[in-house]
């Protein structure tokens, strides 16, 4: 009697294998489809058609072979080399039992065949959505994917942007994500996430797609309802015209803020830090003729040598820079619910309560909601017990919205706040537009990029009549605080971050040279410093006159109004002279940590504290000298 053939086939490894290498087939054949039929192909689609499902077809393949390899092997163990092994399954329709299991298969096909369909329909949807990107895929994006959401371009999937179209920027995204995943794995990705600026594709193949700035024209009127942080929280709205403008002379005269990267002009500049924000070159090209102008901030002329860093063309992003993922400012998100909520100017000090309570730091999120809400309800049970009282359902308004402001700005766990990426729209709390219009740009000619207020702006002020009729006039921007001197010329985010303003004195802004003066620098305590000996006598504007430039030689001056004696003169000037001298050997030998001291004192001003400057100094270049002698 012969033998029978053993069937190789017949194990669970080659069963898994071919069950995997034809559901890879459906999926990749359903997917090519769908891709065929969308007129906007998802940009993940190709992740998985070309690279996942391929994978778990080869998977499968090499699971048959691998099953048939070891059947065989056990086979000829268990009956030596002369055993009958049959690899593949003979099928004869001639046969019922055949013909049974055919039928049983194709019952399968046509049952899974659907179901496969629609799993790739609502596969290739969902690993296109925000969601995927912002929680299954990408946990470290939170802080990202909570701004995208209130954003204006909420509705814009992520890869649209991130990846858009064609093959090259989708195997650049790729092999960026490659590393983004390993560094996930590994913990060992930066918090927080670096801004993706230099991994976007041009804004003209995104943002251009929706957004025409070639037609843009005319300007827009612009209502910012401010309050103030006084006990009455009130209200100071500002009205102002934006010129948008734009640069196509067949739709408008060229203008505007959008003459910046329309027709007729490039812009570029060079950027020399990851985040774009230190610009100190800047280049101007005419298409029409040709001409170009360079803008400096170096001193330099426009035929040196262009400074290292990185040449960008402005375009979308380099303004818009936070187009989607934007945290807004504690002060200006206090602003948005107060104006939707005026009730809320019932308690006292709304605002400044409710933007102290949310710029607090705290450990992680959930420390953090739980008391911004134990914070401002605490000031109004400290400070007003009877307003807390009798304005209870106002009071758990406010308590809300500190909750929900602090969940959508501040991000503990990946070290993210308001302050973590500069925005670059407007000039408030980032320097914005004073990157390159801040004055100090100039051409060979000495004539700076354009500076003053009225190239973007109109401010309108109401003016009543004698009928009392209220009209509109076009005048200037009014701070609330009177600016003297060179605090004219100061950046706005030199003062303003987002958070609560800083006090109206000169301990308000100047933190760290009060502090000098008191002996109260923490980097300092090593050196044992103490308050400078006129800090309870002498305050800031006796020595500083705002009205003219800070200089040793002016300082004498002032000094001599009060210190008449000859020993007076030329104190101050004395003084910096001999600064610089001790400087210069302690720079001589200082290690890493006491170059860090003294970059700090140079910034602070040795000459706020000079007997702590002395110290410090001495100890710094002793204590090198000493360690090189040792060393010897």
């Amino acid at each position: 009697m012969a033998e029978r053939p053993r069937k190789a086939w017949r194990n669970v490894l080659t069963y898994s294998g071919g069950a995997l290498v034809a559901l890879s087939l459906l999926f990749i054949v359903n997917l090519l489809f769908l891709d065929l039929v969308t007129p906007e192909p998802s940009a993940y689609l190709g992740m998985f058609t070309f690279l996942i499902l391929p994978a778990l077809l080869i998977l499968g393949v090499l699971l048959i072979i691998i099953g048939l390899l070891l059947a065989r092997l056990r086979m000829w163990w268990r009956n030596g080399e002369g055993a009958i092994v049959e690899y593949y399954p003979r099928i004869d329709l001639n046969l019922p039992a055949h013909r049974r299991v055919l039928t049983i298969i194709a019952g399968a096909v046509c049952v899974t065949i659907p179901f496969i369909g629609f799993m790739s329909y609502e596969g290739y949807h969902y690993t296109d959505s925000n969601e995927f990107c912002g929680r299954v895929c990408h946990q470290v994006m939170k802080p990202q994917y909570v701004a995208h959401e209130r954003s204006p371009h909420a509705r814009v999937e992520c890869a649209t942007c991130h990846i858009g179209r064609g093959a090259s920027w989708y195997v650049k995204s790729k092999l960026s994500g490659l590393r983004q995943v390993k560094a996930v794995l590994l913990d060992s990705y930066p918090r927080p996430i670096p801004p993706a600026i230099r991994e976007l594709r041009p804004a003209r193949e995104t943002c251009e797609r929706c957004h025409w700035p070639q037609k843009f024209y005319g300007n827009q009127l612009i209502t910012i309802n401010h309050f103030a942080a006084d006990q009455a929280t009130t209200p100071r709205p500002i009205q102002m015209t934006m010129k948008t403008g734009g640069n196509d002379p067949s739709v408008a005269p060229p203008s505007g803020v959008h003459w910046h990267m329309a027709l007729g002009h490039t812009i570029e500049f060079i950027a020399t830090d990851d985040a774009l924000q230190n610009i100190p070159w800047v280049r101007a090209t005419d298409h029409e003729t040709g001409a170009q102008r360079i803008y400096r901030k170096d001193g330099l002329s426009s035929n040196d040598p262009p400074p290292d860093g990185q040449l960008w063309t402005m375009d979308c992003i380099s303004c818009h820079n936070r187009a989607t993922h934007i945290f807004r400012p504690p002060w200006r998100a206090a602003d948005d619910v107060i104006t939707a909520d005026p009730q809320l100017r019932e308690l006292p000090y709304a605002k400044r309560t409710l933007v102290e309570a949310v710029t607090r730091k705290y450990d992680s999120k959930k420390e953090g909601i739980h008391r911004v809400a134990t914070y401002i309800e605490d000031f109004y049970l400290i400070n007003y017990p009877e307003i807390a009282a009798k304005k209870r359902p106002i009071l758990e308004r406010l308590i809300a919205a500190g909750r929900k402001i602090y969940s959508l700005i501040t991000f503990p766990e990946m070290n993210v706040t308001w302050r973590s990426y500069p925005d670059n729209i407007g000039h408030k709390n980032f320097p914005g537009c004073f990157r390159c219009h801040a004055g100090d740009h100039v051409d060979d000619n000495g004539r700076p990029i354009s500076h003053e207020c009225s190239t973007c702006h109109t401010f309108l002020e109401p003016v009543k009549t004698d009928g009392a009729e209220l009209l509109i006039r076009a005048g200037e921007f009014v701070h609330p605080v009177k600016l003297k001197g060179k605090h004219k010329s100061l950046i706005c985010s030199s003062c303003h971050d987002g958070g609560m303003a800083p006090n109206r004195t000169c301990d308000g802004c100047h933190e760290l040279q009060s502090a000098f003066r008191a002996g109260e620098i923490e980097a300092f305590e090593a050196y044992d410093i103490e308050a400078d000996a006129m800090f309870d006598m002498v305050d800031c504007d006796e020595c500083h006159d705002l009205s003219r430039p800070t200089t040793a030689e002016v300082i004498d001056e002032a000094c001599f109004e009060c210190h008449d004696e000859p020993e007076y003169d030329g104190m101050a000037v004395a003084w910096k002279k001999e600064i610089e001298e001790r400087f210069t050997r302690a720079e001589a030998v200082a290690d890493p940590t006491g170059q860090r001291i003294l970059d700090l004192l140079r910034e602070i001003g040795p000459l706020h504290n000079m007997e702590a400057s002395r110290k410090i100094l001495e100890r710094i270049t002793s204590q090198e000298v000493i360690a090189d002698e040792a060393s010897d």
